[in-house]
């Protein structure tokens, strides 16, 4: 796989990054997942896991720039790409080159307000990508959803919350492991390709060691015309004004 990075400005201008040109390119999630997020504390803690080329904490730096990130990393081409996304856009985030299982090494328990992921979805016996850099971002290869919900137990605090987006298919999956790790589901939002389609995403809120008590947001659609690749008004502005008002999924 060739190394070579090309530089993209996104947000127009207001962020910019260097991703891989043959290897792992993020996609709509993150940006969606970002647009999601609601941080209630000025200072507080937050780790993303398995950060990717970083566009998630970049975002999140327009809208929350008093924040302490961190962030977790286990491929090394992915780990030097994030550093140099946050070198060139004076983001200070301490990040770490290691597998999200040896998270004991890097933290002491209850140590984070929040914890952002948007991890790989698919599982093993699926058709894996002959890409080594895409398939460990997107298939189970190094991690899977059990083994993540630990290490948010682990890592978030009392009320901490966790933010994440996954595959419809996978929903029933993600409440039964989240409920084992003492996680409960207070927001979720389902995503559509358009009107006419049946979900392919959500994006979830979960609290650790709270009470039951959820709010399902109405629907987040993706295409006004699908087939034009035409944008509905709301994904369009959370891609073009990202810091222009308050953006929380609403």
């Amino acid at each position: 796989m060739s190394n070579e990075l090309e530089l993209t400005p996104f947000i127009r201008g207001k962020i910019k990054l260097y991703q891989s040109k043959d290897g792992y390119r993020f996609n709509l999630d993150p940006v969606l997942l970002s647009s999601f997020v609601k941080i209630n504390k000025k200072k507080a803690k937050i780790v993303d896991l398995g950060t990717g080329s970083g566009i998630i904490l970049l975002l999140l730096s327009l809208k929350y720039p008093e924040l302490d990130f961190y962030a977790v990393e286990i491929q090394n081409s992915l780990f030097e790409i994030a550093k140099k996304n946050f070198r060139l856009n004076n983001l200070n985030v301490k990040i770490f080159n290691e597998d999200m299982k040896n998270i004991r090494r890097l933290f002491k328990p209850n140590s984070f307000d929040y914890v952002v992921s948007n991890p790989p979805y698919f599982k093993v016996d699926k058709s894996l990508s002959s890409n080594e850099e895409e398939k460990i971002a997107k298939f189970e290869v190094k991690i899977n959803l059990k083994e993540i919900f630990k290490v948010v137990k682990y890592l978030l605090k009392d009320r901490g919350k966790f933010f994440l987006v996954y595959p419809s298919f996978r929903f029933t999956e993600c409440l039964k492991v989240a409920t084992e790790n003492k996680l409960e589901l207070k927001k979720v939002r389902f995503v559509y390709a358009d009107a006419n389609s049946n979900s392919t995403h959500f994006l979830a809120e979960f609290v650790k060691s709270t009470k039951e008590g959820l709010i399902i947001d109405k629907p987040l659609i993706i295409y006004e015309n699908r087939k034009n690749k035409i944008y509905t008004e709301e994904v369009k502005y959370i891609l073009e004004k990202f810091t222009d008002g308050e953006i929380d999924g609403n």
